[in-house]
């Protein structure tokens, strides 16, 4: 607000002393006091007007004062959304990023078990393939024993049939 003073109004009782004045002068004829009178009611008159004039620039200072707070008020309201609005970006990011973190651990984790499980298979594989040569290994010496026994069973016919011709 301003610091101009804003001058005391004159009122009604200095513009009636004015006239009476001025009527006076006019009618006993003395020029000084009826100029004297008109001054006075002009010195009311522009006083009336400067005070006013002075309310209203007050008035008016007054609205600037408000509408440069409000506008004042409307940046600062748009600097906090614009700040709510980069948390909220910033929290969705995060979001995101853990979303995308979550997935690749998910994918990581699938194929860590598929690895593994191929892996078990293949042990499994493994020993059925061992326990398979086992068994063609014990077959294959069990085939071998039978075989030598024949052939020592022939061994001993032939002998017994080269020493006993007749037999």
């Amino acid at each position: 607000m301003s610091d101009t003073p804003i001058p005391p109004s004159s009122g009604p009782l200095d513009k009636l002393k004015g006239k009476a004045k001025a009527v006076a002068g006019s009618v006993l004829g003395n020029d000084t006091l009826a100029t004297e009178g008109k001054l006075e009611q002009d010195a009311a008159a522009k006083s009336d007007e400067a005070r006013q004039q002075a309310a209203a620039a007050a008035q008016a200072e007054a609205k600037a004062e408000v509408e440069g707070a409000v506008h004042a008020n409307a940046v600062e309201t748009q600097r906090i959304e614009a700040e709510r609005l980069e948390v909220e970006r910033a929290a969705q990011i995060d979001r995101e990023r853990e979303m995308a973190e979550a997935q690749t651990e998910a994918v990581h984790d699938r194929r860590e078990t598929q690895v593994e499980q191929q892996a078990e298979l293949d042990r499994q594989a493994a020993a059925r393939e061992a326990n398979d040569a086992v068994g063609d290994r014990v077959s294959a010496e069990q085939d071998a024993a039978r075989l030598e026994a024949q052939a020592k069973a022939a061994r001993n016919a032939a002998e017994t049939l080269d020493t006993n011709p007749s037999a």
